[in-house]
């Protein structure tokens, strides 16, 4: 099955909770490529959960990635015992780029069970993602979403163009999403209203420029002072003609949103001449 990778077209951080996680105000956008592959094989119940890929910076110990941790959950939630299984990953998507990879895998994993098993109700699976991470609901069913909470609630959102002109910088570089909100500035993104209603509207109405002024990342700040390499991406984007240049989710990954199609692979087609090979360049589809 394959997966699907999201941005954060907005990212506003409205408090901190109790458990640790951060309330948000968001605008999740997902895409069909780049994706990630997954299949379950069958395997001897005395081998218990495997996982074999191939992708650098993916641990392949069941308890640290979220697939494995997708069986544990699944299991945990229909009280039944842990299966035979090797996960087969094929990973497209960068690791630990804010864009969802291993939320999506994990989710996938999820519904991949469920199809075969069908022992949880859409409460409980929706519950065992949560317990995964507060991203891996939203793949369980991915779409244009108005995310609130920690990312448990998400509220489909209607009208948005199905494709964006948008051009992704991937730095060939993991950062941790707990260090990242671990270092944002959060008075200051809590002292500032979220825009997301205005940003959909505009997208809605494919106003872009317009839409480029509402997109936001609380986030982003910090990395952009560990990261040269960070800073210097956002400016070539932005003297290049992009709306706006900005951090998906955690980030390194830069979005940066154009006018049209035309000038994004314009952009594209520079970006990988002049950067390569530190930064991967993508159309996302």
């Amino acid at each position: 099955m394959l997966t699907c990778s999201k941005v954060n077209l907005s990212l506003a951080v409205t408090a901190k909770r109790p458990d640790g996680y951060h309330d948000l105000d968001s605008l999740f956008y997902p895409f069909r490529e780049p994706s990630d592959e997954i299949t379950l094989e069958d395997a001897p119940v005395s081998d218990g959960v495997s996982i074999r890929c191939d992708a650098p910076g993916v641990p392949l110990e069941p308890e640290k990635n979220l697939c494995g941790k997708a069986v544990f959950a699944y299991c945990k939630a229909a009280g039944m015992p842990l299966p035979g299984l090797i996960i087969h990953l094929k990973k497209n998507i960068p690791v630990a780029a804010g864009m969802g990879g291993g939320s999506a895998d994990g989710a996938t994993v999820l519904r991949l069970l469920q199809d075969k098993y069908g022992a949880l109700t859409d409460a409980q699976l929706e519950a065992a993602a949560f317990s995964l991470g507060a991203d891996v609901p939203f793949f369980l069913n991915p779409r244009p979403s108005y995310v609130t909470g920690a990312g448990e609630h998400h509220a489909p959102v209607d009208g948005l163009p199905e494709h964006l002109p948008l051009l992704l910088a991937a730095p060939q570089f993991p950062v941790s999403a707990a260090w990242a909100y671990g270092h944002m500035d959060l008075a200051k993104a809590v002292a500032t209203p979220p825009r997301t209603n205005e940003l959909i509207d505009a997208l809605r109405h494919r106003d872009f420029k317009s839409a480029a002024q509402f997109m936001r990342n609380d986030l982003e700040h910090a990395l952009f002072v560990k990261y040269p390499l960070l800073v210097m991406l956002r400016d070539f984007l932005l003297e290049h003609g992009a709306l706006r240049a900005m951090i998906s989710g955690s980030g390194p990954t830069i979005l940066a949103l154009f006018a049209d199609d035309t000038a994004a692979q314009a952009v594209c087609d520079k970006g990988t001449v002049e950067f390569d090979p530190a930064v991967r360049w993508i159309l996302p589809r």
